[in-house]
């Protein structure tokens, strides 16, 4: 974010305002893709909350990433909020349904990259899911995660391992063609 004159409240707005605009659908989409569609406006909008208060701290030309690293903590939070909440209702006695609903969990493809996703550690999953889906490199996503380059690399090509021997594990096998024995006919 480009920083306004010294006391210059407008700038510093004006100058917000432009980070929201350009950052805001990213982030929510991020946000989506981690906590569903019912949380992820309430994750995207504290994460730019946030921003507004460290407006100070933003790293210049690196707010994305930022963006990204602050709204993962807002959904880490949230989830912990719901497991606690969950286990307050089991204990009451209660249900609860905190899962999020996604059309496109039916295609069989998804679900098989998404269970394989599951199996990975939680740094390795955020790194796949930066790169991947967020578009990040891996620069960027090393600091989003909290780690040095070198280490964000050497974790996703694990990662990346990991995941084309799980998808190759879940795959189904090929149909068989059975071939029926001959059968005699009598008339």
């Amino acid at each position: 974010m480009r920083r306004g004159r010294a006391g210059d409240d407008h700038s510093d707005q004006r100058d917000f305002n432009a980070l929201f605009e350009e950052h805001y659908d990213a982030v929510y989409r991020y946000a989506r893709r981690r906590v569903g569609p019912d949380q992820a406006d309430d994750v995207a909008s504290e994460a730019f909350v946030v921003a507004w208060r460290r407006r100070d701290r933003l790293p210049p030309g690196r707010e994305l990433p930022w963006l990204y690293a602050c709204a993962r903590r807002i959904g880490l939070a949230h989830h912990r909020l719901e497991q606690r909440q969950g286990s307050i209702a089991a204990s009451l006695g209660r249900e609860t349904d905190t899962t999020h609903h996604d059309d496109s969990d039916r295609v069989l493809d998804r679900d098989r990259a998404m269970a394989a996703l599951a199996r990975l550690t939680e740094i390795e999953r955020e790194l796949v899911m930066l790169v991947t889906w967020e578009g990040l490199d891996c620069r960027q996503a090393a600091k989003v995660v909290g780690c040095t380059h070198v280490t964000a690399r050497g974790r996703l090509h694990r990662a990346r391992r990991k995941l084309t021997a799980y998808m190759k594990a879940d795959a189904p096998e090929p149909a068989r063609v059975r071939v029926p024995k001959e059968v005699s006919w009598t008339t």
